[in-house]
């Protein structure tokens, strides 16, 4: 008798299991990089961030075929596995090939400002009970993501577009920021009125 498939919020689930890759890819582009800047080096760095791309894709696309809740674990797994490539990505760039902190600090702006936030969220009980963070990536997060994949590209290349792909992650991270506090704000809002909807019925 064959054993049970995993549960679909599982850890080992192919969605949860493509996400979780994007962690080792990220030592990958490390070592694909290399201290040379040579033409073979940034190619198959690029490559490295194609194929973490590509689990990207695919773990959102197979999850919503096999019927996958979205506000599972994926929901928040996918958006960390994000971060932590971006995150090995740029200190490879950095540590590497002597990229300005200055420079990353534009590609992650989002992230930067991120993080006090979400600290604020878990330090304040009051605030987590009524405001309900969605880990989801919405469409600007994504557009934000895709710039930096962009400007990070360019960096590895050595071209000089990277510079405007920088300021477009900046500000499309900005407003993806903006977006995600909305959509918290919403979900808050929601779940004050629902509880006197219940009572009047």
């Amino acid at each position: 008798m064959s054993e049970p498939a995993p549960a679909p919020t599982s850890i080992t689930s192919l969605p949860n299991l493509l996400s979780l890759s994007r962690l080792p890819l990220g030592g990958v582009f490390w070592v694909a990089l290399g201290p040379t800047p040579t033409m073979t080096h940034a190619v198959l760095a690029v490559g490295v961030m194609a194929l973490a791309a590509a689990t990207d894709v695919l773990d959102g696309t197979i999850a919503r075929r096999r019927g996958i809740s979205m506000a599972g674990m994926g929901s928040w797994l996918d958006p960390i596995c994000d971060k932590l490539f971006v995150g090995a990505v740029l200190a490879a760039l950095h540590f590497e090939r002597g990229v300005p902190l200055s420079l990353l600090a534009l590609i992650v702006a989002r992230e930067l400002m991120q993080l006090p936030m979400v600290l604020v969220y878990r330090g304040f009980p009051t605030l987590r009970h009524w405001l309900r963070y969605d880990f989801r990536a919405s469409h600007l997060g994504k557009a934000a993501t895709i710039m930096q994949f962009l400007a990070i590209g360019s960096l590895v290349m050595g071209w000089p577009v990277a510079i405007p792909f920088a300021w477009g992650s900046f500000g499309l991270g900005l407003v993806a920021l903006a977006d995600y506090v909305r959509r918290a704000v919403k979900i808050g809002k929601q779940r004050l009125v629902e509880p006197h909807e219940v009572k009047r019925t």
